[in-house]
């Protein structure tokens, strides 16, 4: 799998690195084998299968990867997102004793203070106190299971459109997965812990993080792109999830982008 590593802290307690990965698909990859313990945090959108064993995990960019040491995997990238960002941190000890893969579903304020550790590491304004907070914090995360059919449909349907214009309705994602609105959004709900409405207003705030971090200044175009009816709609729900305005992490998010 072709990548592209950035160091951004070298220390006693860890390393964490940016790292650009470009995956070819659709089918699935070779086996790859976890050389040391690493928590891979979404910096970017992603739709990525990985499978480990019998189970296979969605990936998007909500989803933080807890990968333990001799794990064997394989990857299964969409089509239309084949390059993912990540910061990836190793070598840190291991905050569990299971020797199976965590994947865990970052709140968007969590994933702001991804995006935020990142810029401070990379202008040398943050030190290990900063990693190791945010990991103590991710700690915490709703760990997600594994899915298959209605919902494993569903929920890749919304995570492929999250940053595009064309955005489908929740009738329609009914429709596409050959359920009543009704019972998909049950069904969703039962196995991801989130509402349909939640997840994808989830992944909007995560779009807008992401455009913010690569130099996007237009928060009314922004806004405007991710299906809300204007700027200050955005803002509110920004400020309700996130915990600042989007102003505030547009300043603070503007060069987090290598």
């Amino acid at each position: 799998m072709p990548s592209e590593r950035t160091l951004l802290y070298a220390g006693t307690e860890f390393t964490v690195e940016h790292v650009c990965s470009r995956t070819h698909g659709p089918d699935w990859s070779a086996h790859y084998t976890i050389g040391s313990r690493r928590i891979v945090l979404p910096v970017g959108h992603t739709v990525l299968d990985v499978r480990s064993g019998d189970s296979i995990w969605l990936v998007d960019g909500l989803t933080a990867m807890h990968l333990n040491d001799a794990m064997v995997y394989q990857l299964r990238p969409s089509p239309t997102h084949a390059t993912r960002h990540s910061m990836v941190v190793s070598g840190h000890q291991a905050p569990r004793a299971s020797e199976a893969p965590v994947f865990s579903l970052l709140s968007p304020a969590s994933l702001y203070r991804v995006h935020a550790a990142q810029k401070q590491l990379r202008n040398g304004d943050a030190g290990p106190q900063v990693v190791a907070q945010l990991l103590d914090e991710i700690g915490t995360s709703r760990q997600l299971m594994p899915l298959n059919g209605t919902v494993a449909r569903a929920k890749r349907l919304l995570a492929e459109n999250a940053d595009r214009e064309a955005r489908l309705s929740m009738h329609a994602l009914a429709d596409a997965v050959s359920r009543s609105p009704f019972h998909l959004a049950r069904s969703f709900r039962q196995q991801t812990g989130l509402s349909l409405h939640q997840y994808r207003q989830q992944l909007r705030l995560a779009t807008a993080m992401d455009r913010l971090a690569n130099g996007d200044r237009d928060l009314a175009g922004i806004a405007h792109d991710l299906g809300y009816c204007s700027q200050s709609h955005l803002g509110a729900v920004f400020r309700r999830e996130v915990g600042v305005t989007l102003g505030e992490a547009r300043r603070a998010l503007a060069t987090a982008r290598i």
